[in-house]
């Protein structure tokens, strides 16, 4: 499944379709290895955001 961010633009409207700029995934999507993190990742699902939301 595709991450609902990339039906947006750079202006964060959202698209019908796949944003032109989200085609290349493995611009972004690498090969796994078993190695330590280059940068710490701080990703948050797009249902955690969604729960978030619904708290406030």
């Amino acid at each position: 499944m595709i991450s609902i961010t990339h039906f947006m633009n750079r202006d964060n409207q959202f698209l019908a379709s796949v944003s032109p700029r989200r085609f290349f995934c493995t611009q972004c999507h690498v090969p796994q290895t078993e190695s330590k993190p280059l940068v710490e990742n701080t990703f948050v699902d797009v249902d955690e955001v969604l729960k978030g939301e619904a708290k406030k």
